[in-house]
């Protein structure tokens, strides 16, 4: 039996706590898994104690280094074999807990690509130390593996890709009519969807200014706005400002994302920083086609001129166009979308990425002189 704790700063349903539920879901039949939440828990550490993760929620000083040594004599007392610290927070505590409570195998997961403060102001050396501490770092894209290797040459062999990978299992609860009906959209009206929260990085600004762009082009098209956060007045205001009515859609934060997509016949990401979003992933299992900026992982995902369209990062006019395209032409939504629907199958399954990060963990414990029979005793 192995014996792997993952380590996250909060488990609400966000990307990376969608994926660490999925690591314990397909987890393998001799890979038992606890879930570490430094602060809170929330619906995927529920979703990951359904799937029989054990779990445990620090909570109020999770982050301070009381909470470290808490987490180092639990990895301890649990006989922890492997540890896998998931973004700046999970990563910092978890492997330097691990190190304390001598756990085998200490990987991290990077589930974004490397930014001007990524972490907070004093990660830089604190990343450095973890870094040296770490045996793999895992990163969910290519392009994440680029931008943190690149900054530590004397350990850029620890640096690995695993795609991110989402379940068969989503299946929608609704009808696609019902969906649309109960969201007052046309039958055969051309709708686009957009998935995450209303913060900087996510620009749906910008797709607010495509949109009013391709009116004339596409004018029946509706654009649904899925998501919270802290720009949503602003949002609205441009969206006022643009006359963009009815058009244009703010549903809110939603739980029925599968619904969404199978009503909808496009996702759009207009984001300026991304790592592999989940999101674009469940577009692509769904049969969508999709248009996403050229950023992170997204361009590894959709394939330009085969499932969809990649356009530059803030480029409302390209945008635009893409839309215009696709949206006046359902022949080709429909190409895109199977083809889409084939990609996300052979490289973007939950099974696929959980094999690939557990031959990681059984790597290092067997360079460790570890094996099953050792991690068990």
């Amino acid at each position: 039996m192995i014996r792997v704790a993952h380590v996250v700063e909060a488990m609400h349903m966000g990307g990376a706590e969608s994926l660490v539920v999925e690591h314990v879901r397909r987890a393998a039949p001799d890979v038992r898994s606890t879930v570490f939440a430094l602060n809170r828990g929330g619906p995927a550490f529920d979703a990951a104690i359904a799937a029989g993760a054990e779990g445990l929620v620090l909570g109020k000083g999770g982050q301070r280094l009381g909470g470290m040594a808490n987490l180092a004599r639990e990895l301890r007392a649990r006989r922890i074999d492997v540890v896998n610290g998931h973004n700046p927070t999970g990563a910092t505590y978890g492997t330097i807990a691990a190190r304390m409570a001598g756990v085998p195998a200490v990987v991290r997961t990077e589930h974004s690509i490397h930014y001007r403060g990524r972490g907070g102001r004093f990660y830089a050396p604190v990343e450095a130390l973890i870094t040296a501490q770490s045996d793999r770092v895992i990163c969910v894209c290519e392009a994440s593996r680029r931008s943190h290797a690149s900054r530590f040459g004397w350990a850029a062999g620890r640096f690995v890709t695993v795609l991110n990978g989402v379940s068969d299992t989503a299946a929608p609860a609704r009808a696609r009519a019902e969906t649309r009906a109960a969201l007052g959209v046309a039958p055969f009206a051309p709708l686009a969807l957009t998935v995450g929260s209303l913060t900087p990085q996510k620009s749906q600004d910008v797709l607010l200014e495509a949109m009013h762009r391709a009116a004339g082009r596409a004018p029946d098209a509706v654009l649904l706005v899925a998501g919270e956060g802290r720009l949503r007045d602003a949002l609205l205001a441009q969206h006022a400002e643009l006359g963009l009515g009815g058009r244009v859609r703010f549903l809110g934060a939603r739980d029925d994302v599968a619904d969404l997509l199978e009503a909808s016949d496009l996702m759009v990401l207009s984001s300026s920083r991304e790592g592999l979003p989940v999101t674009l992933l469940e577009a692509m299992r769904a049969g969508r086609a999709a248009i996403a900026t050229d950023v992170g992982g997204n361009a590894e995902a959709v394939a330009d001129g085969v499932t969809g369209r990649i356009v530059p990062v803030g480029d409302a006019a390209r945008m635009a166009d893409a839309l215009a395209e696709l949206l006046g032409d359902p022949a080709r939504l429909a190409a895109f979308g199977a083809a889409g629907h084939a990609r996300w199958r052979e490289k973007f399954t939950a099974t696929g990425m959980v094999r690939a990060t557990e031959a990681i963990y059984r790597e290092v414990l067997a360079r460790r002189g570890r094996n099953e029979t050792t991690a068990a005793a």
